[in-house]
């Protein structure tokens, strides 16, 4: 049982650093193509369905402080336009700003949502969009801007459900590159954490770094932190990255491979290959996934199995002991020794 806990805190834990590393570059990348913010301002037009209403709408001060250009690198940016958009807007501030933009662009005074929705066209798809979201409410002004509220929160749950599903293609991606540039093949791991017993060891010293303690605060390591511990207190005793000189005498070896020897490589690249795919799926399942299962196999590890609870003993003293008299099982039963 320990070496399956110690192989199975091993592959979570090299899952976790890749992770680690994987999000990191992710998050880079979706700060310089702003793609958060592009993926909101697609779905609040689409909301909305009306270019001036939205250019209102991102023009208003609550929503200028909130808006920012994505990142650039020497003044260079990776998307088309570099305008500010915000990249996260609470429901309630959207639908304060929507009825204002509304109802400043045909200037009534009112912004009640029952008011708002009679200046607009009765063409329009937002006024449609609207009215079936009152529709029986019209009456209760708190109950339409809660029902507002929720067609964005509804919205938003779509639109990060998207986002969700993009950035773990990515993660894919990105684990698949890791994997190639760390060798980090989970076939390979696997065999090494089953048969040598220091590795095990290394891989749970490690991990217990990791894990949270009592009261301690419990958050993912840093992205410097996970390359580290892979680079030095791992690359020694798993089969992470490349021996060169092995590399460069399989190549020149192999430059005119016979029958067999082409089986043997084929063979070979496909264990890679496989290998390094279920890496790849690993990491897309994301760091915090693979932190939260680290942390129960390091506790359980270290705890082992639970003990049974005292039972409490009673508020008029302890409770009476009473004597038990054993009776042998080839004895007859009392009254049948008394003849009866």
């Amino acid at each position: 049982m320990e070496q399956i806990l110690g192989v199975a805190i091993g592959i979570v834990l090299i899952c976790l650093l890749l992770s680690i590393i994987a999000s990191h570059v992710r998050e880079i990348m979706a700060a310089f193509t702003a793609k958060r913010a592009i993926m909101l301002e697609k779905a609040i037009l689409k909301m909305v369905n009306d270019p001036a209403i939205y250019a209102k709408f991102v023009s208003h001060p609550l929503i200028e402080t909130i808006s920012f250009e994505p990142a650039k690198i020497l003044g260079v940016s990776f998307v088309r336009s570099s305008k500010p958009r915000p990249t996260y807007i609470a429901s309630p501030l959207f639908t304060r700003v929507l009825l204002v933009s509304i109802a400043e662009i045909h200037n009534i005074p009112s912004t009640d949502v029952t008011a708002v929705v009679a200046c607009l066209p009765p063409d329009s798809a937002l006024r449609q969009k609207l009215s079936a979201i009152i529709l029986g409410i019209e009456h209760d002004a708190a109950a339409c801007m809660s029902a507002v509220d929720q067609w964005y929160d509804g919205t938003m749950d779509r639109v990060n459900g998207l986002y969700k599903r993009h950035t773990q293609t990515w993660l894919i991606v990105l684990g698949m590159i890791l994997a190639v540039a760390f060798n980090a093949n989970l076939f390979s791991i696997t065999q090494r954490l089953w048969t040598s017993k220091d590795a095990r060891d290394a891989v749970s010293a490690t991990a217990q770094m990791y894990s949270c303690k009592g009261d301690a605060p419990c958050t993912l390591p840093s992205y410097e932190t996970a390359r580290n511990d892979i680079q030095r207190r791992l690359g020694a005793e798993l089969p992470l990255g490349y021996d060169w000189k092995y590399v460069q005498h399989y190549w020149e070896s192999g430059a005119n491979p016979d029958h067999e020897r082409a089986l043997a490589v084929a063979g070979h690249w496909g264990f890679n290959v496989l290998g390094w795919l279920l890496t790849a799926i690993a990491v897309s399942l994301g760091a915090p996934f693979w932190f939260d299962m680290l942390n129960k196999l390091v506790n359980l590890r270290l705890a082992g199995i639970k003990p049974e609870k005292a039972t409490p003993v009673p508020a008029g003293g302890p409770p009476v002991a009473v004597a038990a008299v054993a009776v042998p099982a080839s004895s007859p039963p009392p009254d049948t020794a008394a003849g009866n």
